[in-house]
Protein backbone atom coordinates (compact mmCIF):
# COMPACT_ATOMS: atom_id res chain seq x y z
CA UNK A 1 0.00 0.00 0.00
CA UNK A 2 1.66 3.25 -1.51
CA UNK A 3 -0.66 5.68 0.95
CA UNK A 4 2.21 7.84 2.24
CA UNK A 5 3.08 10.58 -0.13
CA UNK A 6 5.96 11.75 1.94
CA UNK A 7 9.17 12.22 -0.42
CA UNK A 8 11.63 9.45 -0.31
CA UNK A 9 8.96 7.11 1.67
CA UNK A 10 9.87 4.13 -0.25
CA UNK A 11 13.51 4.44 0.75
CA UNK A 12 12.89 3.26 4.02
CA UNK A 13 11.21 -0.28 2.56
CA UNK A 14 13.37 -3.44 3.51
CA UNK A 15 14.96 -4.38 0.19
CA UNK A 16 15.03 -0.89 -1.25
CA UNK A 17 17.85 0.92 -1.13
CA UNK A 18 18.50 4.57 -2.41
CA UNK A 19 20.86 7.29 -4.24
CA UNK A 20 22.33 9.16 -1.08
CA UNK A 21 19.71 12.06 -0.20
CA UNK A 22 18.06 12.02 -3.19
CA UNK A 23 15.12 9.77 -3.33
CA UNK A 24 15.93 7.84 -5.97
CA UNK A 25 15.54 4.38 -5.65
CA UNK A 26 19.27 2.84 -6.64
CA UNK A 27 18.63 -1.89 -5.92
CA UNK A 28 15.88 -4.01 -5.53
CA UNK A 29 16.81 -6.83 -3.28
CA UNK A 30 13.79 -8.70 -2.68
CA UNK A 31 14.94 -12.13 -3.54
CA UNK A 32 13.48 -14.78 -1.00
CA UNK A 33 10.86 -12.44 0.08
CA UNK A 34 8.06 -14.39 -0.51
CA UNK A 35 6.18 -12.61 -3.34
CA UNK A 36 4.05 -13.67 -5.37
CA UNK A 37 1.97 -12.30 -8.63
CA UNK A 38 3.08 -11.46 -12.13
CA UNK A 39 6.30 -9.53 -12.85
CA UNK A 40 5.98 -6.08 -11.15
CA UNK A 41 5.71 -3.15 -13.64
CA UNK A 42 5.74 -0.55 -11.47
CA UNK A 43 9.60 -1.36 -11.67
CA UNK A 44 9.66 1.22 -14.81
CA UNK A 45 8.78 4.10 -12.32
CA UNK A 46 12.30 3.37 -10.89
CA UNK A 47 14.81 5.00 -13.46
CA UNK A 48 17.98 4.90 -11.52
CA UNK A 49 17.99 1.45 -11.08
CA UNK A 50 21.46 -0.25 -11.01
CA UNK A 51 19.96 -4.06 -9.65
CA UNK A 52 16.68 -6.13 -9.91
CA UNK A 53 17.02 -8.99 -7.35
CA UNK A 54 13.56 -10.87 -7.55
CA UNK A 55 14.67 -14.15 -7.22
CA UNK A 56 13.71 -16.75 -5.22
CA UNK A 57 9.59 -15.53 -4.82
CA UNK A 58 6.77 -17.26 -6.57
CA UNK A 59 6.31 -14.52 -9.16
CA UNK A 60 4.83 -16.24 -12.06
CA UNK A 61 3.41 -15.76 -15.80
CA UNK A 62 5.50 -14.32 -18.99
CA UNK A 63 8.27 -12.10 -18.12
CA UNK A 64 6.77 -9.21 -19.97
CA UNK A 65 7.69 -8.27 -23.42
CA UNK A 66 8.60 -4.87 -23.16
CA UNK A 67 10.80 -5.45 -19.97
CA UNK A 68 13.37 -3.27 -21.75
CA UNK A 69 11.19 -0.41 -21.12
CA UNK A 70 11.12 -1.24 -17.42
CA UNK A 71 14.50 -2.37 -17.16
CA UNK A 72 16.10 0.28 -19.62
CA UNK A 73 19.31 1.01 -17.31
CA UNK A 74 19.65 -1.68 -15.26
CA UNK A 75 23.22 -3.73 -15.34
CA UNK A 76 22.01 -6.71 -13.24
CA UNK A 77 19.11 -8.19 -13.69
CA UNK A 78 18.16 -11.36 -11.56
CA UNK A 79 14.79 -13.38 -11.96
CA UNK A 80 15.84 -16.74 -10.84
CA UNK A 81 14.47 -19.36 -8.89
CA UNK A 82 10.38 -18.39 -9.89
CA UNK A 83 7.82 -19.69 -12.04
CA UNK A 84 8.17 -17.66 -15.11
CA UNK A 85 6.76 -19.36 -18.45
CA UNK A 86 7.21 -18.44 -22.06
CA UNK A 87 9.43 -17.14 -24.42
CA UNK A 88 12.51 -15.07 -23.18
CA UNK A 89 11.99 -11.14 -24.74
CA UNK A 90 13.80 -11.25 -27.69
CA UNK A 91 13.69 -6.96 -26.89
CA UNK A 92 15.86 -7.79 -23.63
CA UNK A 93 18.92 -7.71 -26.32
CA UNK A 94 17.67 -3.71 -26.03
CA UNK A 95 19.08 -3.54 -22.60
CA UNK A 96 22.27 -2.59 -23.59
CA UNK A 97 23.54 -1.88 -19.52
CA UNK A 98 23.09 -5.68 -18.67
CA UNK A 99 26.50 -6.92 -16.87
CA UNK A 100 24.44 -9.97 -15.26
CA UNK A 101 21.14 -11.67 -16.99
CA UNK A 102 20.18 -14.53 -14.80
CA UNK A 103 16.61 -16.21 -16.00
CA UNK A 104 17.50 -20.08 -14.19
CA UNK A 105 14.84 -22.45 -12.47
CA UNK A 106 12.13 -21.60 -14.15
CA UNK A 107 9.81 -22.68 -16.62
CA UNK A 108 10.68 -20.55 -20.09
CA UNK A 109 10.35 -22.48 -23.48
CA UNK A 110 11.48 -21.40 -27.12
CA UNK A 111 15.00 -20.23 -27.85
CA UNK A 112 17.28 -18.19 -26.59
CA UNK A 113 16.93 -14.82 -28.50
CA UNK A 114 20.31 -15.09 -30.69
CA UNK A 115 20.22 -11.18 -30.40
CA UNK A 116 21.24 -11.58 -26.64
CA UNK A 117 24.80 -12.36 -27.76
CA UNK A 118 25.02 -8.84 -29.04
CA UNK A 119 24.67 -7.19 -25.30
CA UNK A 120 28.46 -6.27 -24.99
CA UNK A 121 28.48 -5.88 -21.37
CA UNK A 122 27.15 -8.85 -20.58
CA UNK A 123 29.36 -11.54 -18.34
CA UNK A 124 27.06 -13.47 -16.74
CA UNK A 125 24.36 -15.42 -18.21
CA UNK A 126 21.92 -18.29 -16.69
CA UNK A 127 19.20 -20.07 -18.11
CA UNK A 128 19.82 -23.13 -16.39
CA UNK A 129 16.84 -25.68 -15.70
CA UNK A 130 14.22 -24.12 -18.12
CA UNK A 131 12.87 -25.79 -21.25
CA UNK A 132 14.58 -24.27 -23.67
CA UNK A 133 15.59 -25.46 -26.88
CA UNK A 134 18.11 -24.88 -29.89
CA UNK A 135 21.22 -23.27 -30.41
CA UNK A 136 22.70 -20.72 -27.63
CA UNK A 137 23.73 -17.38 -28.43
CA UNK A 138 26.90 -16.62 -29.49
CA UNK A 139 28.12 -13.47 -27.58
CA UNK A 140 30.17 -10.92 -28.47
CA UNK A 141 32.37 -10.06 -25.24
CA UNK A 142 32.40 -13.30 -23.01
CA UNK A 143 31.76 -16.83 -22.93
CA UNK A 144 29.68 -18.45 -21.62
CA UNK A 145 30.20 -21.93 -19.55
CA UNK A 146 27.82 -24.91 -20.30
CA UNK A 147 26.85 -24.73 -16.87
CA UNK A 148 24.68 -21.52 -17.90
CA UNK A 149 22.62 -23.75 -19.63
CA UNK A 150 22.52 -27.00 -17.78
CA UNK A 151 19.30 -29.19 -17.68
CA UNK A 152 17.54 -27.63 -20.75
CA UNK A 153 17.24 -30.55 -22.68
CA UNK A 154 16.38 -29.17 -25.93
CA UNK A 155 19.89 -26.48 -25.97
CA UNK A 156 22.39 -26.89 -28.27
CA UNK A 157 25.79 -25.26 -30.04
CA UNK A 158 28.46 -23.34 -28.31
CA UNK A 159 30.07 -25.13 -25.05
CA UNK A 160 26.95 -27.83 -25.45
CA UNK A 161 26.48 -30.69 -27.90
CA UNK A 162 26.04 -29.31 -31.85
CA UNK A 163 22.86 -29.09 -33.15
CA UNK A 164 21.90 -31.96 -35.14
CA UNK A 165 20.75 -30.85 -38.95
CA UNK A 166 17.08 -31.32 -40.12
CA UNK A 167 18.83 -33.96 -42.25
CA UNK A 168 19.58 -36.48 -39.47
Amino acid sequence: VFDNSREGFICSFVGVECWHDEYKVQTINLGGMGLKGKFPRGLANCTYLTAIDLSTNSLYGTIPSDLSRIVRFAPNLNLSFNNFSGEIPVNLANCSFLNALQLSNNQLTGQIPPEIGLLDRLKIFNVSTNLLSGPVPIFISATMPSESYANNLGLCAGPLEPCKSNSE
